[in-house]
């Protein structure tokens, strides 16, 4: 629908009312940042490029715990070092059909690919670091002419996001600078406003730009000037601020997929953005630095106290280092404590190790060393150390399950599209493929992706856990009547235990190969069946040639030869 307010107006306006709408978040992720990852925010121009100190932590357990619940989401939920997900196609049964599964084999063998040659493994511990420590964290997902694609992630602070009539993130805002070079690098010179162009001339290269840019649903605002062609779906406007004074655009360009992905760690119906367990240990975070600040002035005290000394000694040439000797005739130049300072470092320790393990438990290190930091007696087997396991991916289920619809599936979607969008002219034979054609039984099929992450299959625990009694269950009771297996689909029983362990599908075989297999089998053992028939009707005749009768044999007896 066309709108009659001008364009630069319009995108200003919805920058500024993204603004508002997250200006009650600031003072919250400042603190948390501060606490937990001080140099991760960016919240104005100066936090860019500084080398200025900002960690002032005494203690640093909030890090640590915030580093450990990074590693584990990074390794648990997409590990560059194993598989994580799994294409699927809509019907189950398709899955055992070959063509299908070896074409879906070369898809996700072609992403690993592409995800291995991109920076993603390098960008995704940033946001699950963002997640965990401030709720929200973006990144956008680019196309690239030498590695398919390329990622990039947001500091807390930088950027704005807006959400659809469905809660889900549509909509990205960032006010930002850039140095007058790198404007003129990104977006070329002539798009450039005519001061930059100026500084550009002038070899001011570092002289800083404010630059805008918002990523929105092309429906949003419709005008000529962003016009673009109608399969995009999503558009990206950058622009100099009005204080430039220029009316152009510095790059108006389309999306057919939205390149924003925005994962929050537990965000509310209607809230844009997210609660998350740095919130939770942000009390015992500062009160942890109030506890080991406190601790060591004690310790100082006792060590070091404060002492009382006569007035006379006041300029007298007198030593307190450890083991000195000082000479003095006037007994009243005597140094005593001016009160005694008797600290239970002990219950200090103990104190501050309560707090630590607090933060801990908030930030989920105890399920990520489930066997490192496990109190009390230590798991038997593997299936009591999976069953403690479970107990704590009760309370991180829910968050993964956010992870997987607002950054594993978007993620994997996009990538797919790239890829079919780059392999379409070679299917058409106009030019080379990124993926082989899809057979025809996927032809218009949207595709499942299954998680085999850690984490997934830990989730899938329980089921497995479930097939794994039943079926020895059924083996004790077939001991008794074995006619009990009759009951039982075991080759369902296999192949729905390695879907839910992630096991790789070349490892299975598909029904074809299982009724092939099995039909040889059946021949060979007829044959076998049929070649020992043989043989004891040939060892029965030469029996009956052998035994000695009035005729000379049995055999010629029955043939009547013989006198």
């Amino acid at each position: 629908m066309e709108k009659i307010i001008p364009p630069h107006t319009y995108l200003e306006l919805r920058l500024s009312q993204m603004e508002t709408e997250r200006s009650s978040w600031m003072s919250h992720w400042r603190e948390l940042v501060d606490n937990f990852s001080p140099r991760r925010g960016r919240f104005d121009a100066s936090d860019k490029n500084k080398g200025n100190k900002r960690n002032h932590l005494i203690n640093n357990t909030p890090i640590f715990a915030l580093h450990t619940l990074r590693a584990g989401m990074t390794t648990g939920l997409t590990s560059p070092a194993r598989p994580w997900f799994r294409l699927q196609p809509p019907d189950p049964a398709m899955n055992e059909f070959a063509p299908v599964r070896e074409w879906l084999d070369a898809v996700e063998k072609l992403m690993y690919r592409v995800f291995a040659a991109s920076n993603l493994y390098k960008v995704l511990p940033l946001i699950y670091e963002d997640a965990g420590c401030v709720g929200t964290a973006a990144m956008i997902q680019e196309e690239d002419f030498h590695t398919i694609t390329r990622f990039k992630a947001f500091a807390v602070g930088e950027y704005m996001l807006d959400t659809d009539g469905h809660d889900r993130v549509d909509t990205f805002g960032r006010k930002y600078q850039m140095t007058v070079k790198q404007v003129v690098d990104r977006f070329g010179y002539d798009k450039a406003s005519s001061s930059t162009q100026s500084n550009y001339d002038s070899a001011n290269y570092l002289t800083k730009v404010n630059v805008r840019n918002i990523i929105e649903p092309v429906k949003s605002y419709e005008h000529e000037t962003l016009k673009l062609p109608d399969d995009f779906k999503f558009r990206s406007v950058y622009w100099e601020d009005s204080q430039s004074g220029s009316n152009e655009f510095l790059e108006v360009k389309g999306y057919k997929d939205l390149p924003i992905l925005a994962p929050r760690w537990d965000a509310k119906a209607g809230d844009t953005y997210s609660y998350c367990p740095g919130m939770t240990a942000l009390g015992d975070a500062k009160s942890l630095q109030v506890q080991e600040r406190e601790s060591g002035k004690a310790i100082a005290k006792m060590v070091s106290p404060p002492i009382v000394a006569p007035s006379s000694a006041k300029n007298a040439r007198i030593s307190l280092l450890p083991g000195a000797v000082n000479f003095d005739d006037d007994q009243s130049k005597v140094f005593r404590e001016l009160y005694h300072v008797n600290v239970r470092t002990g219950e200090l320790e103990d104190k501050i190790q309560k707090t630590e393990r607090r933060i801990d438990k908030a930030m989920f290190v105890d399920l990520f060393f489930s066997i490192s930091n496990m109190e009390g007696v230590q798991p038997r087997n593997i299936m009591e150390l999976a069953e403690r396991k479970e107990e704590g991916l009760l309370q991180l289920g829910p968050v993964l399950e956010g992870m997987y619809d607002d950054l594993i599936d978007p993620l994997i979607d996009r990538t797919f599209n790239m890829l079919v969008r780059l392999s379409e002219p070679g299917w058409r034979g106009m030019g080379p493929m990124m993926l082989p054609p899809p057979p025809q039984e996927l032809a218009g099929q949207e595709l499942k992706v299954e998680k085999i992450s850690p984490l997934a299959q830990a989730q899938k625990l329980v089921s497995t856990g479930t097939v794994e009694r039943f079926a020895g269950f059924v083996g004790n009771v077939a001991n008794l009547n074995p006619a009990v297996l009759d009951t039982v689909d075991w080759d369902e029983m296999v192949t729905g235990m390695a879907d839910d362990l992630g096991v790789p599908t070349k490892i299975t075989l598909s029904d074809e190969k299982i009724a092939a297999i099995r039909e040889a089998r059946a021949q060979a053992e007829q044959q076998q069946s049929m070649q020992q028939n043989a043989d004891a009707v040939v060892n029965a005749a030469k029996s009956l040639g052998d035994t000695p009768t009035t005729g000379g044999n049995v055999l010629n007896d029955v043939l009547g030869v013989g006198g």
